[in-house]
């Protein structure tokens, strides 16, 4: 990988979300820094999604490229298919962004003045707190001991979501790709913790963006499968490397079963 270059590929994933998408693709068409490639990857849509890109005019543009999957394989599945195609154009960073996320002006080049510190940056939601993997039980919280505060301007982590990740190419080498078998529901969470065994993450105070979708969603028979089933996906990663602690593993299984 050449240190000298700095082209940056966004990847955005979405999913019968034409109107959101759009927002976010005009979030990055509006960067401060602006992007050397944009890959629109469409899991399937059924919405009319390509007819609303084309109408719009952003197909127009050379930079951005449009990729339909044949299968609907999920956030984990659609993204990793979508840092394969951006890691295959050999650029510097790679930008991971959900279709329901608009990037404020500034959001990029505010994560890029911190790549000194970190292969692996994440922007702010709400300037309060950061996501902190607890290995011990296979499961994520927000701690107040890992909070912004007024001269805390960078606050580091061991994972991070598909919500706005920078992520090295060299790091992608190294970390692979998500584990398309989540599917959904902490797909990203492991890949972070993964990515967090080659450099540390950090997230970014004024590197902002904005979540067009409530964050927390309602618990669906679909969802609440998926949660018990990636649990066990989550152990086996933990087992791998040597970090599983089986009772409190298993008593944390209990409580999101009782949940």
């Amino acid at each position: 990988m050449n240190e000298d270059k700095q082209d940056i590929i966004a990847v955005i994933l979405t999913h019968n979300r034409k109107d959101m998408l759009l927002q976010g693709i005009h979030g990055l068409l509006n960067q401060s820094r602006p992007l050397d490639m944009i890959i629109i990857v469409d899991s399937v849509s059924t919405d009319g999604t390509y007819d609303c890109l084309l109408a719009s005019g952003v197909l127009d543009k050379a930079f951005i490229k449009y990729v339909r999957l044949e299968e609907n394989k999920g956030p984990s599945g659609g993204f990793a298919q979508g840092i394969a195609m951006a890691q295959s154009h050999s650029p510097s960073w790679i930008w991971i962004l959900d279709d329901d996320i608009v990037a404020a002006p500034t959001c990029l080049e505010n994560l890029l003045k911190h790549k000194g510190v970190s292969r692996c940056i994440a922007p702010s939601r709400d300037e309060k707190t950061v996501p902190l993997f607890n290995p011990a039980v296979g499961f994520t919280s927000h701690s107040k001991a890992l909070s912004f505060s007024s001269d805390k301007a960078v606050v580091f982590s061991n994972t991070c979501c598909f919500e706005g990740m920078l992520i090295h190419g060299d790091i992608v080498e190294k970390a692979g790709l998500p584990d398309e078998r989540f599917f959904q529901v902490n797909g990203d969470t492991i890949y972070g913790f993964v990515v967090s065994l080659f450099t540390n993450i950090a997230h970014v105070k004024n590197a902002s963006i904005t979540r067009l979708l409530p964050q927390k969603k309602p618990l669906s028979n679909r969802r609440a499968y998926l949660l018990i089933r990636n649990h066990f996906l989550t152990r086996d990663y933990l087992k791998q490397y040597g970090l599983l602690r089986p009772s409190l593993f298993y008593i944390n299984f209990a409580l999101i079963v009782f949940y």
